[in-house]
This record gives structure tokens, sequence and C-alpha cells, in this order.
């Protein structure tokens, strides 16, 4: 499972830690190592910016074509299914007509027979807590994996949740709390990791949360 980071470049990147690209960020993307994975969020969760989002998407473009892109995340309303399954059409045909990889964004009250499924190219876990730890979340996810689709989730920021996503089969997650204390934080998901293989049956729901 594959950590992106947003931010922290000077943190090196790996087969196994890859840059989560957002908007108004502005890093030059001739200095980021591209040549790890990579991805593209939308930014919506801290309010969405049509303009920068754009501009991101211009800017990283011509990067695709050498590193590609894992997924690009179209623009979704945080916690409202029905509002960013409205957004899908437009912006899915927008990142196509590009030859970037859509990302449909997983919300509140979405159900599997609603997902776009033959126009994603990646399923984005987002919603809120309730619905990220919940079974709708889960059930997505192995309909996705089930069509050959990258799944990731967001907001990943401790154990209980990172190991939700690895036990739901995630392709990749992020993480705010990476990203602010990537030196500390970022070898702790290589530890969870390896805890939670030397332990596969262990219930989700024994012990107490060491966050989200």
């Amino acid at each position: 499972m594959i950590l992106m980071v947003s931010g922290a470049t000077k943190t090196p990147r790996t087969a196994t830690v890859g840059h989560l690209v957002v908007p108004r960020q502005w890093n030059d993307p001739a200095a980021l190592d591209l040549s790890q994975p990579w991805a593209m969020d939308n930014g919506a969760f801290s309010g969405f910016d049509e303009g920068a989002y754009l501009r991101m998407i211009e800017r990283y473009h011509p990067y695709h074509g050498y590193q590609p892109c894992r997924f690009v995340v179209a623009p979704d309303v945080v916690g409202d299914a029905a509002c960013t399954l409205a957004r899908w059409p437009f912006w899915c045909r927008l990142l196509r007509g590009l030859g970037l990889p859509p990302a449909f964004v997983a919300q509140d009250g979405l159900t599997a027979d609603r997902v776009p499924w033959g126009d994603m190219a990646a399923l984005f876990i987002g919603g809120s807590t309730a619905y990220k730890e919940g079974e709708s979340a889960r059930t997505l996810c192995g309909y996705a994996k089930a069509r050959g689709l990258w799944v990731h989730w967001g907001r990943v920021n401790g154990k209980r949740r990172y190991e939700l996503a690895m036990k739901a089969g995630a392709d990749s997650i992020d993480g705010t709390g990476f990203s602010m204390f990537p030196d500390t934080n970022i070898p702790k998901a290589e530890e969870w990791r390896e805890a939670i293989k030397a332990q596969p049956e262990l219930m989700l729901a024994l012990g107490a949360s060491n966050g989200e």
C-alpha cells in the first residue's frame, strides 16, 4: 500500500512513499521526484478552488507522459454523494479528454449501484469518519478491486484507519499527519504495515483507536 504525501518535498520518495500533488501548493514539478508514484488531489476538503485545480493540471500534465499519474481526483462535495455525482460527468470528460485517469470520490450516501464504474480509473474513499469506517466503504472497495480499479483512502492518520484501508485492499492512502510531521509519521506507516501483516487476523474492533 503506497503512502501518498502532499508537501514535505524534502522527504525522499520511494516505491511505497509517493507524491500527492494538491492545488495551491505551487511546487515546481521539475523539482519533484515524479519517477516515484504520484497523483493529483482536488483540494475540496479544505475548499475547492477551480482555478487552482486547473492550473495544477496544466502544470503537471506534461509529466504524465514520463511517469504516469496514478489518478486525478475529480471535484467532489464533501459528505454529499448526490452533489458529487452531479459534478462527475463534466469533470470526468475533461480529465479523460486530457488523457488523465479520473478518480471518483465516494461520499456519504453512496451505494454500489450509483457508482459510475465504467467511467472511472480509481475510487477515492472520502466522506465523514462514520462513512469511511463503515461497511459501505469497504463494500465499495471490494467492487472496485473486482473491476481492477485503483483504490485510494483519504484522511488516514492513525493505525486503526491504516488497518481498515489495508484490509479493504486499498492501493494507496494519504493523511495530513504525514505531510505535517513527515520525519516522525512516515516511518510509523511502515511499522503499522509490518505489525498488521504479523497479526492478520486481529479484529479491527478490538483495542483503543489510535486516531483516524
